[in-house]
């Protein structure tokens, strides 16, 4: 019998929901009995099994039954020695793993491109992140892995790091290998942390890039919600290492997650393990065919193209397909047109648009390819230069430690007068939600260009309070 065809945790809410049973429990809905009318048949099969820690339906911080089952048939597809439910997201996955392994004012070595999240874990617990800065990927136009040097060289700089933290794929879907970069860390006795939110689907093998947890991560997050069949904020937090204190893992998992776990977020991670621990071999290969007759298409368009990086060392998700305008068109206008068909991108920048396919053959892909047709009709290839570099990241750490931070006076200024000045706060374009720039960091030029740039382009920002009349605060010196 096939163990991942099991699904224990969403079999057990079912069960639950099948007795009809009465609430006199949290939540409020009381299994959907009380709820707004107007959206009540939406959400009535769902809150059938959006339950609360009852009798038989085990504990996500204590789990000890059906819980415990779902991580460990989770462990055991994905190789490692234990598996986390996470209910926050891979957000909450990078807090833990920071928390578990640094210390204030120790230092971590820390991919720059990296999401915010990792960013802000660092700032809480008052670590002194070593910013690596990642190659540029000259054809996507975006930043990508950092190299194997670059850590080398970090490493033998700070032999006391308290982590290498990586991220890996890019959003873009860039994947390198790292079994050189773990090897080196490692023997060093320096645990190594890997942001893989977009790599759940990985563990089913090729085409697909393999797992940081294949070349031996210690830790791995991975949000499960974004390439397979699981809700919003669902995600999966891997250890596999003897490096890492897992009882103090297992704490902050529960200072930072919410002790009302969501159940069905819960059953939607049981499922979607499930679900990828299964799929057909002919489904994967069907998967590649719609991609490359929908890259073959949208490549007969003027004034855009389909890109992927010609690095040899990177190897892209086949589910990530870049858009890149090759007319007077931004990214962001790219992205408009599309949307005006009833395409949603994931993202957009300057010069791309990214779609995320699904890990499942799409129905109707010639009706798509129409849409995408009309949304690129009226477009012209344009031989406009391309000299805007967004994300040229630096490695810039902090010039100030963060707790100094919190207590020094601030201002505001304009932002073409910040050159020089510390940032007193961080400015992340948002999507991807990779900060532009950090609190702390000196304010350089190529900073003051890229805000201004993306601005112009219609980008849309997360922190910058300031931003819409040009201004930024600062370290008041």
């Amino acid at each position: 019998m096939n163990k991942q065809k099991n699904t224990p945790l969403y079999n057990a809410l079912t069960q639950h929901a099948s007795v009809n049973p009465v609430s006199f429990h949290v939540p409020g809905h009381k299994y959907g009995t009380v709820f707004p009318m107007q959206a009540r048949e939406d959400y009535r099969k769902l809150l059938r099994l959006d339950v609360t820690e009852l009798s038989g339906l085990d504990d996500l911080h204590h789990p000890e039954s059906i819980i415990a089952e779902a991580q460990q048939l989770a462990a055991e597809l994905y190789g490692v020695e234990e598996t986390f439910f996470l209910v926050n997201g891979s957000t909450v996955g990078n807090l833990a793993m920071i928390f578990a392994t640094c210390e204030e004012h120790k230092k971590v070595i820390v991919q720059r491109n990296c999401h915010k999240s990792v960013i802000h874990a660092l700032q809480l617990v008052g670590a002194a992140p070593v910013f690596l800065s990642p190659e540029f990927d000259e054809t996507v136009r975006v930043a990508s892995y950092v190299s194997f040097a670059t850590v080398k060289k970090a490493i033998e700089e700070h032999p006391d790091a308290a982590a290498v933290i990586l991220t890996n794929p890019n959003y873009y879907g860039m994947s390198v290998h790292l079994e050189e970069i773990i090897k080196i860390a490692h023997s060093r006795d320096i645990p190594v942390l890997v942001d893989e939110a977009h790599g759940a689907h990985f563990v089913a093998g090729p085409p697909f890039p393999t797992s940081a947890i294949v070349y031996g991560a210690d830790i791995v997050v991975q949000s499960a919600h974004k390439t397979l069949p699981a809700m919003t904020m669902g995600s999966y937090l891997h250890v596999n290492s003897s490096l890492v204190d897992k009882e103090k893992l297992r704490y902050f998992l529960q200072v930072f997650q919410s002790s009302s776990p969501s159940y069905p977020i819960m059953a939607s991670l049981d499922l979607a393990r499930s679900y990828v621990a299964n799929v057909a071999l002919e489904d994967i290969q069907h998967i590649q065919a719609q991609i490359e007759q929908l890259k073959e298409k949208i490549n007969e368009s003027e004034g855009v193209t389909v890109v992927h990086s010609n690095d040899p060392l990177v190897t892209t998700d086949l589910l990530k397909i870049t858009i890149q305008t090759r007319s007077e068109c931004s990214g962001y206008e790219l992205q408009q047109r599309l949307e005006q068909q009833g395409i949603f991108p994931e993202l957009a920048d300057p010069f791309n648009v990214l779609l995320v396919y699904p890990l499942a053959p799409v129905k109707d892909l010639p009706a798509i390819i129409e849409k995408m047709k009309r949304a690129f009709k009226g477009m012209h290839d344009d031989a406009r230069t391309m000299a805007f570099v967004p994300y040229s990241f630096m490695d810039a750490s902090p010039s100030i430690s963060y707790r100094v931070l919190a207590k020094l006076p601030k201002k505001v200024v304009l932002l073409e007068k910040a050159e020089g000045l510390v940032a007193a706060e961080t400015i992340i374009p948002y999507p991807p939600g990779i900060p532009l720039l950090c609190m702390g960091e000196v304010i350089r030029k190529e900073h003051i260009e890229q805000i201004m740039a993306l601005k112009q382009y219609g980008a849309r920002f997360q922190g910058g309070t300031y931003l819409s009349s040009y201004q930024i605060e600062v370290v008041e010196q």
